[in-house]
């Protein structure tokens, strides 16, 4: 199956593509900056079929293993992970209201935020990495997904599934991964949650998010940012994040400055923020 999907505004390739990058792991996906394109297994329900998505300023074109019935779920899973339909022209015009945010703004006109395909692998995929760089936290996923997620037929892996994470212990986990125990402890723990009650609250938000962060091993810049990367809410402004910290600082806000971000605008800020390291790094 061979289709397109349209982009509301303007889409940034490179920076999408560089936000994907960031998060990717070669055992699970194919980035070709120079053809703009991503090939990777998306799961759909019980079956996972290879895809792959060429990028375009205006449109995205996809080509999928997935049969025709599946191409409303298809479109709901891709549009969330890359916010296809993210109209982000009103919270631009909010931020520029703001002398300290608006150079960056102005800078990057066309930024949006990139998510995850799933709910469960954007959860995982943010307890592995808390408290560590981008790249451990790489290194850590990459095991996960080598020896617990399914080998398509294509070579690539599939994200791991809550339930058979759950299935293993915490020690085996800690052998898999090679991380400290109390790491995987929270992974186990994380996805034994998910299965028998995450998954079933996800319709609330809120309270899949305030029951998530009763989980020990789970504090606030987690349920921060499953917030913002895997639920896409717009008010999430992760102010305590240590790039957005840095980004800050450069800009010269300090640390007790107060700093209102106007309502629905707070993942704009935070995509904005990350950009703006991205590019003095």
């Amino acid at each position: 199956m061979i289709f397109t999907l349209p982009v509301s505004g303007v889409l940034d390739i490179a920076h999408t593509l560089s936000v994907l990058k960031v998060h990717s792991l070669a055992n699970q996906e194919i980035l070709d900056f120079r053809e703009a394109t991503i090939k990777r297994v998306l799961r759909l329900g019980r079956e996972c079929y290879a895809t792959k998505l060429w990028f375009s300023a205006t449109e995205i074109t996809l080509e999928t293993q997935a049969p025709q019935r599946l191409q409303t779920e298809l479109v709901k899973i891709i549009n969330s992970w890359l916010g296809l339909e993210q109209a982000q022209q009103q919270d631009y015009a909010k931020l520029e209201t703001l002398d300290a945010l608006k150079p960056a703004a102005q800078r990057f006109p066309h930024l949006r935020l990139i998510g995850y395909p799933d709910l469960f692998e954007a959860l995982m995929t943010t307890v592995l990495g808390q408290q560590i760089s981008t790249s451990a936290a790489r290194t850590l996923a990459t095991r996960y997904v080598q020896e617990i997620g399914q080998l398509h037929e294509c070579g690539l892996h599939v994200f791991p599934d809550a339930l058979s994470t759950s299935e293993h212990t915490a020690e085996e986990l800690q052998q898999i991964i090679r991380c400290p125990l109390s790491r995987a402890q929270t992974v186990q723990r994380v996805a034994h949650w998910y299965v028998h009650t995450g998954q079933y609250l996800a319709a609330n938000q809120e309270n899949f998010l305030d029951d998530l962060q009763t989980l020990k091993g789970v504090g606030p810049w987690t349920r921060d940012y499953v917030a913002l990367r895997g639920l896409r809410q717009n008010s999430i402004f992760l102010r305590t994040d240590l790039v957005v910290k840095r980004s800050l600082t450069a800009l010269g806000v300090k640390h007790n400055d107060t700093l209102q971000i106007p309502d629905g605008a707070g993942s704009l800020a935070t995509v904005l923020l990350w950009a703006l390291d991205a590019k003095k790094n």
